[in-house]
């Protein structure tokens, strides 16, 4: 059954039912109320896709035009993105597939990571923030007021991509995320 035949079954079994009404709300309320939600059924949710992804589906915009159906996207995003792609790896799951295709049918919003401060439990004062020396590209623990060959301010997604520590400190529950202030 469709949402159309659904919502024309209510209707029609509405109109065929004088209804009694039981403590102010009758059951043709709810009949009305479950027609309302059933025009919603078929409303597309957008998805939530990283920024590279957006930036893939915009190449492929590029490549073909504004107006292209969403199997050219996904086959230019398939043939492009090579495994020298520093995101290769996000294309591999079966499940980001579904939601690049998703994506390019239904739309998307892109994520809103903000780069945050990294407290780890543990350490008592203003040295428990995790710091990342650019230079060496060691991370270590230290305050918030380094120079500017130390970035102090990460996004969830960039730890997870580049600090092998990250899973285990995150599943022990060790990091605390703090806003940072713009400069």
């Amino acid at each position: 059954m469709t949402k159309d035949e659904y919502v024309k079954t209510l209707k029609k079994y509405m109109a065929d039912n004088e209804l009694e009404q039981e403590d102010g709300f009758t059951y043709l309320d709810g009949i009305q109320e479950a027609a309302a939600l059933a025009r919603q059924l078929d409303e597309p949710k957008k998805v939530v896709i990283p920024q590279f992804v957006e930036d893939w589906i915009e190449e492929a915009k590029e490549h073909y035009g504004s107006e292209i159906d969403p199997l050219k996207i996904v086959y230019w995003t398939g043939g492009h993105v090579i495994n020298t792609d520093s995101h290769y790896e996000w294309l591999e799951n079966i499940y980001n597939q579904k939601l690049l295709l998703n994506a390019a049918i239904n739309g998307y919003e892109v994520e809103n990571e903000i780069e945050k401060y990294v407290r780890l439990k543990g350490f008592a004062g203003t040295t428990g923030y995790l710091n990342y020396d650019v230079t060496f590209e060691e991370f270590f623990v230290d305050t918030t007021e380094l120079d500017s060959c130390t970035k102090i301010k990460f996004t969830k997604s960039w730890l997870k991509d580049n600090w092998p520590e990250h899973e285990a400190y995150n599943n022990a529950g060790l990091l605390e995320f703090e806003e940072a202030e713009d400069d």
